[in-house]
């Protein structure tokens, strides 16, 4: 008896064991299955993903392609002016000077007759006004602040990865934190004002510091007042906001029977560039004397914008090197964000193989002298 208990004993236990491993074996290849269903359910999503984004980025392309080709800006009525060219290159250079000087030097009065890049050309002129503006002076305190979250790093986009990416953004901006230098403003210089008895001359600087980069590079756009559907470059908008008014009492005194050229290089060509319409608006004597000369310029506004500045200043020219990637920035299509140029295109061709080299104002000022830049098409070889 005690024996045929063992035997039923050992049966049950011997088809739990199996039971147990059956249902083990069942479940891992269950398991198994929905780990091969979800990998080929992921390797499917994967494939859509990337689909769609190249997809997305061709029509982006695309998009960028057609809106460069559609815009039709006012020509200008004034040629081009080689010799005026290169007297307003070489100001950019004063104007980097200026700023620099001023920086190391407190007592220095901006005078640009004073600096290393001064020559006789400037002789018949006269200095009668030096732009000043404020800039970020970064102390040793620090303090931990909340990471801000811009509204549109919510904006939906045609670009799934962009969409993924921005999420992500916006969920570590919302947690994370950190430590900033405090801040103070200076008093700096962003240009200057020449008169001589044929010519008015305002001169804007060009970007030195690594926060006006970021500017550059970040920041979206606003609308320009007065206009509707025109917008322009917040970051660009916020820096001669600080200059306008200035600007704008200079400008009323200058003689409105006289040429009055516009110009600056980099984060300058920027600020001519909001000021050239500006004072087209606000100073009405001047506006059929304006001449804007830009270098190595980023892209400011849309394309409304980019129209409505063809018309208030249609004698627009715009120098810049092939080789150089700042006014390929901002992109045409920026986010929900568009862009355009504006001014009759002129360009050459020099490469340093590096991003400073090529976009210096002394490359600028190399080939301006001697006079390489053109406004005919250019025709290169293709790949296919």
């Amino acid at each position: 008896m005690r024996l045929r208990r063992r035997q039923i004993l050992l049966v049950g236990l011997t088809l739990g064991v199996v039971a147990t491993i059956s249902r083990n074996y069942q479940r891992l290849r269950a398991q198994s299955r929905l780990i091969a269903l979800a990998q080929k359910e992921s390797q499917t999503n994967l494939h859509d993903l990337l689909k769609q984004t190249f997809e997305a980025d061709a029509k982006k392309i695309n998009q960028g392609i057609e809106i460069q080709a559609s815009l039709k800006l006012t020509p200008s009525n004034i040629p081009y002016d080689r010799s005026v060219s290169k007297l307003l290159i070489q100001c950019s250079k004063l104007g980097t000077q200026q700023y620099l000087s001023g920086k190391v030097n407190p007592s220095f009065d901006g005078s640009i007759k004073s600096l290393p890049a001064y020559t006789s050309q400037l002789d018949g002129y006269t200095q009668i006004a030096s732009l000043k503006g404020l800039e970020d002076a970064q102390s040793s305190e620090t303090i931990e602040v909340d990471v801000p979250v811009t509204n549109h790093s919510l904006t939906a986009t045609q670009d799934p990865v962009e969409n993924n990416l921005d999420a992500a953004q916006t969920a570590i901006g919302q947690t994370v934190k950190q430590a900033v230098k405090l801040k103070q403003l200076i008093p700096v210089y962003f240009g200057f004002v020449l008169i001589s008895k044929t010519t008015n001359i305002i001169i804007f600087r060009g970007t030195q510091r690594t926060t006006e980069w970021i500017g550059d590079i970040l920041l979206f756009q606003k609308n320009y007042d007065g206009f509707a559907n025109s917008k322009i470059h917040s970051g660009f908008a916020k820096i001669y906001k600080d200059l306008a008014q200035q600007t704008r009492e200079i400008a009323n005194h200058l003689n409105p029977s006289l040429p009055c050229y516009i110009s600056g290089h980099s984060l300058g060509a920027a600020l001519a560039t909001l000021a050239a319409v500006d004072l087209a608006l606000s100073v009405p004597k001047l506006k059929k004397q304006i001449r804007l000369y830009t270098y190595a310029g980023p892209r400011v506004g849309n394309p409304s914008f980019a129209q409505m500045h063809s018309q208030l200043v249609p004698n627009s020219y715009r120098i810049f090197n092939l080789a150089d990637s700042i006014p390929l920035s901002p992109p045409t299509i920026f986010r929900n964000d568009v862009y355009s140029h504006v001014g009759e295109a002129w360009s050459f061709l020099t490469q340093h193989g590096d991003v400073l080299p090529n976009h210096a104002v002394d490359t600028y000022r190399t080939a301006v002298n001697r006079e390489v830049e053109t406004n005919k098409a250019r025709t290169y070889p293709t790949s296919g």
